[in-house]
């Protein structure tokens, strides 16, 4: 064997050797660390807490149907109408970004009737069929509304101007106070967290300093609230002398949750 196959021989075997030393050492310092980690005591506890907030924000659905034999013609009504609710919304203080076409469309309207026909044999036999009788104009809007005094107001002014009806209200939150309730029902669910947890440790005597971890574990943003409504404009009613729809968007609520690890 020549002196350079030993020294290879030698230095793959010195390689080894450190290769496990090293790996020993890794493998007790983990252990260590972990049995350090096992001998840390805790006190884990959720924490909950909601608040209840009135609604800042409403959206009312408006629509204005019309119809007539003639397409066109049902069209220039509709438009007609439409122009005069917009009108009457901008009166009112409302923006153009307040006010989003959700559906417009054009669709014939048939109706059942019996006709009269002449049969294979000569004779007349009467039958019933789809007749086109005209065509239906469906323009639907929605205006989102910052100011509750007004709701009822834009309700019983667009009937009367000429919306045919009020689909839906929908009660909702904005971005600014649906952050701003968020973060009161977050600083609730620490402290009742916190509450639970020295309630736990006075029992046995501990001392809790600051928490290990505090994490947020779940929320509650409630979605706009939806109520059906109808509301149908009828000839022979005054609007004018009738007092305002009275609206009450109610209430909604917010919760947060947290879970808090204290370790002693």
């Amino acid at each position: 064997m020549t002196i350079g196959t030993m020294k290879k021989i030698i230095g793959i075997v010195v390689m080894a050797i450190l290769f496990i030393t090293l790996n020993s050492l890794t493998s007790s310092t983990n252990a260590y660390a972990n049995e350090s980690e096992l001998s840390k005591k805790t006190i884990s506890v959720n924490g909950e807490y909601s608040v209840k907030v009135a609604p800042d924000i409403a959206y009312i659905d408006i629509a204005v149907n019309t119809f007539n034999e003639d397409a066109k013609k049902a069209q220039e009504l509709n438009k007609h109408q439409m122009n005069k609710v917009m009108e009457q919304l901008k009166n009112l203080g409302l923006e153009e970004k307040d006010i989003r076409t959700t559906d417009y469309r054009i669709q014939p309207r048939y109706e059942w009737k019996n006709v009269e026909k002449k049969n294979n044999q000569g004779g007349i036999e009467t039958i019933r069929e789809q007749i086109l009788i005209g065509y239906e104009v469906i323009n639907n809007i929605r205006v989102t509304v910052n100011d509750f005094q007004k709701v009822g107001t834009i309700i019983d002014t667009t009937v009367k101007e000429g919306a045919n009806k009020i689909n839906n209200i929908a009660f909702g939150l904005s971005d600014a106070v649906k952050t701003k309730k968020y973060l009161e029902a977050l600083k609730g669910a620490v402290q009742n967290g916190k509450s639970k947890a020295e309630y736990i440790a006075s029992i046995y005597g501990i001392s809790l300093t600051v928490p290990a971890v505090i994490s947020e574990s779940g929320a509650y943003l409630p979605s706009p609230i939806n109520y059906g409504m109808e509301k149908v404009s009828a000839s022979g009613v005054s609007y004018d002398s009738v007092s305002s729809t009275p609206i009450s968007g109610g209430e909604m609520e917010i919760r947060a949750n947290v879970n808090i690890i204290y370790q002693y």
